[in-house]
């Protein structure tokens, strides 16, 4: 895992070293020493406040499951979670079935129940990326601003939106496929595992399997139940994509530029399709996405627009990251 994540970070390195070598270092340089400080504070204070409206989504699902968590315990859960999907390539998809192995190893919790809870609060916190964008590039085409720079990006960013629509789709409305597919999967494993070892095979039984999928389903449709739960879980998880959108303009405000709000919203949202680079946190991919945007629709100099997107990253990305790193060492040291 540690040298996983060390190639990681060195292809992110080397992937913002092209992106500043492009654009030119002394260009960059000249852009962040024209900054205002007291500004950027206003950018870190934003990212602050992402976090905690995300987090706040979090409490509301997990506690609806379990009203025995802490608040303190399941704002220690997420940082950890943003901070290891945030260290890892690609973790994003491997993050939420360890999160909700922590949620359970107390034993108040199910970890079907953990895993039910966890992905649904981090669907609710994904699913704004798409309202505020799609809202935004409404408002660019309504306004004839969007132009033929981006088609491509707009392209991957609508299938993107489709492939996720489909997955909740599939879990939602076709639980008989997921049940073959998991039944299916968790037989092969028990099969390869069973050669070495006989550790796994009373747990992927086709009974246990099934009675963990009763499980999530169940939890699943308590949450989808409580109406009040999930309008307060949607209000948070737009604040949250607010205040992680609202660095752009802030970066763009301390070097003296000015940036229409669907402009913003559009790089932010363009800026997840970075997240396809092999690198933690999409590292390298994020910002060269949101320098293209605000260069393309935004009209910044490719210098003024990497600074604003290294303002950005620095605000939400590595402040998750120093955050998160610190909750998740006082967590994982806590554990037996």
């Amino acid at each position: 895992m540690k040298r996983r994540i060390g190639v990681g970070f060195a292809l992110a390195a080397v992937l913002l070293a092209v992106l500043v070598h492009v654009v030119g270092g002394g260009e960059l340089l000249a852009e962040l020493s024209s900054a205002d400080p007291s500004v950027l504070a206003l950018g870190v204070l934003s990212g602050l406040l992402a976090l905690t409206f995300r987090g706040a989504v979090w409490v509301q699902l997990l506690l609806l499951i379990d009203e025995e968590l802490s608040r303190l315990r399941i704002a220690g859960l997420f940082l950890t979670a943003m901070f290891l999907k945030y260290v890892t390539p690609y973790g994003q998809i491997a993050t939420e079935p360890l999160v909700a192995y922590l949620v359970s190893k107390d034993e108040t919790m199910a970890y079907e129940d953990g895993l039910a809870s966890v992905l649904s609060a981090d669907l609710s916190n994904y699913v704004p990326y798409y309202t505020f964008g799609f809202v935004a590039l409404g408002v660019l085409v309504v306004g004839d601003a969007l132009g033929d720079g981006l088609v491509d990006q707009l392209v991957a960013f609508g299938g993107l939106f489709l492939v996720l629509v489909g997955a909740v789709v599939l879990v939602i409305y076709r639980p008989s496929a997921v049940y073959t597919a998991v039944l299916g999967l968790a037989a092969l494993v028990r099969r390869l595992v069973g050669r070495f070892s006989s550790r796994f095979e009373e747990s992927l039984t086709p009974d246990r399997v099934r009675s963990r999928l009763d499980g999530f389903y169940r939890t699943v449709d308590t949450i989808s139940a409580d109406k009040r739960t999930l309008l307060i879980a949607v209000v948070c998880s737009h604040l949250g994509m607010a205040f992680l959108m609202l660095p752009v303009y802030v970066g763009a405000v301390a070097l003296g530029y000015r940036l229409p709000l669907a402009v913003v919203a559009v790089a932010v949202a363009f800026g997840k399709l970075g997240s396809v680079v092999p690198a933690p946190g999409g590292t390298g991919g994020v910002e060269a996405m949101v320098t293209a945007t605000l260069t393309a629709i935004g009209g910044l100099e490719p210098a003024a627009a990497l600074t604003v997107a290294l303002i950005y990253r620095l605000c939400t990305y590595w402040l998750t990251v120093t955050v998160g790193g610190i909750a998740a060492s006082v967590l994982l040291a806590g554990e037996p």
